[in-house]
């Protein structure tokens, strides 16, 4: 058993180097270079001095808070089977340290995630064996479950200790690690929306990746692509109750929603008046915390699509969009009423040189009548053709931030209900994405 130990120690330690346990903290510095103005203004309770928890400072900060916090908890049980008995106790207790940060963020506090899976990393390396490993990796699971570590990073570390117990015979630790993490896990494909769960949601599957990377190649090819069917019936009628209910809820929660914004918080110079004249929708920034399948869909957006759209545009040794866990940035959900304006013609991008926004991707978790208006219309090329495509349930629609103007039609005052959409920006080089100028159509 002390050869189990001491080869996952080895082995996680290689793991560390590689950043796949800790790999926004291992690039702080090259984190602040993606910060984007696309992530809402939530913010963590503050204290007596206030430290941005982006800046390598505040993430060096909350990576210490972490680690003290989880080091206490763990030191406080003798063995694994403590670990495990205790797992719903030491879940509320990180949930604990979340709250109490020593840091503030403005994109919410699950920008601080990674930083507890990293001193979930160093508890793994402090591992006395292979039942510990078990253990740790099924509180990761848990904590993943209650937004404050990111699935995929569960689901890596899942994979690679199952991966060291196997090849060392640990067969007990195994049959623990599969009863609690691999039952959540590996679930198949749902048949239904009642098969259809955060980890199901998050997770990458061959079809929706050879999507994802088709649509990345239309991208280049003509600055936009629409994708139908991106998730499949199941997820996506899940999708559509989720975001449906999320919004049914919170709606009148002016902490949860509020009047759409110009970058920048422009409102404030412009005026209620002026802004609403220029887009008249109702936002809710989620940060991929939210319970249940409302975290899991944020994090579907900002991660699952990303892995297979960062590799398609890949350009050699070159990646055009920022890889995972190189930044946070929060998903946008846009509600526009019966009777709204609509969203004026406008660029995401405000300037190749100080915005890294590259990537847009516009999700429709449900279905509108043309009648009803709403269209989202695109203007490609030089402008002189519309792309008018109107919302559809399950239906993904990419362009290049810096190059596509676009617009959201006006809706009909007796439209049947509100037009939901989910935004999301990738960021990397605003200029490497879409046709080349003599590529162009």
């Amino acid at each position: 058993m002390r050869g189990v130990a001491r080869d996952a120690t080895r082995w996680l330690s290689r793991l560390n180097s590689q950043s796949m346990l800790s790999p926004r903290v291992s690039r702080a510095s090259g984190a602040a270079a993606w910060t984007s103005s696309t992530s809402g203004t939530r913010r963590a309770s503050t204290g007596e001095e206030e430290v941005d928890g982006s800046t390598e400072e505040g993430q060096e900060r909350a990576l210490m808070h972490y680690c003290a916090g989880v080091r206490r908890i763990f030191s406080q049980r003798e063995d694994a089977s403590a670990l495990s008995r205790d797992r719903e106790v030491i879940v509320d207790c990180c949930d604990e340290l979340k709250r109490t940060l020593p840091v503030t963020y403005k994109s919410g506090t699950f920008m601080s995630a990674v930083a507890l899976q990293t001193a979930f990393g160093f508890e793994l390396e402090r591992a006395r064996g292979a039942d510990d490993l078990a253990a740790i990796t099924n509180l990761i699971v848990r904590c993943a479950e209650r937004g404050l570590v990111p699935y995929h990073n569960a689901r890596e570390t899942y994979a690679r200790v199952r991966d060291v117990l196997t090849q060392h015979g640990a067969t007990a630790a195994t049959q623990t690690l599969e009863a609690f993490a691999g039952e959540r896990i590996g679930k198949g494909d749902p048949h239904d929306v009642h098969d259809v769960t955060p980890w199901t949601m998050t997770r990458n599957n061959p079809t929706l990746d050879a999507k994802l990377v088709q649509a990345a190649m239309d991208v280049q090819k003509s600055g936009y692509a629409v994708v139908d069917d991106v998730f499949g019936a199941a997820t996506s009628r899940a999708i559509q109750n989720t975001l449906e209910t999320f919004v049914a809820t919170h709606f009148a929660d002016e902490n949860v929603f509020k009047k759409g914004e110009l970058d920048y918080s422009e409102r404030h110079v412009l005026g209620d008046a002026q802004v609403d004249k220029i887009r008249d929708d109702t936002i809710s920034w989620l940060s991929g915390d939210e319970d249940g399948l409302v975290g899991a869909f944020a994090q579907t957006l900002r991660t699952t699509m990303l892995f297979p759209l960062h590799l398609a545009l890949s350009q050699g040794s070159q990646s055009v969009l920022a890889p995972v866990d190189s930044y946070v940035s929060n998903v946008m959900l846009s509600v526009y009423e019966p009777g709204a304006r609509g969203f004026v013609p406008h660029v995401d991008n405000c300037g190749p040189d100080v915005d890294k926004r590259s990537l847009t991707a516009v999700y429709y978790p449900c279905s509108s009548e043309s009648r009803e208006g709403g269209a989202l219309t695109l203007f490609p090329g030089d402008g002189d053709r519309e792309i008018r495509l109107f919302p559809t349930r399950d239906r993904l629609v990419l362009f290049a931030s810096a190059r596509v103007p676009h617009a959201v039609e006006s809706r009909a005052r007796d439209a049947a209900g509100r037009r939901v959409a989910a935004s999301f920006w990738f960021l990397g080089d605003p200029r490497a994405v879409g046709p080349r100028e003599s590529d162009a159509s």
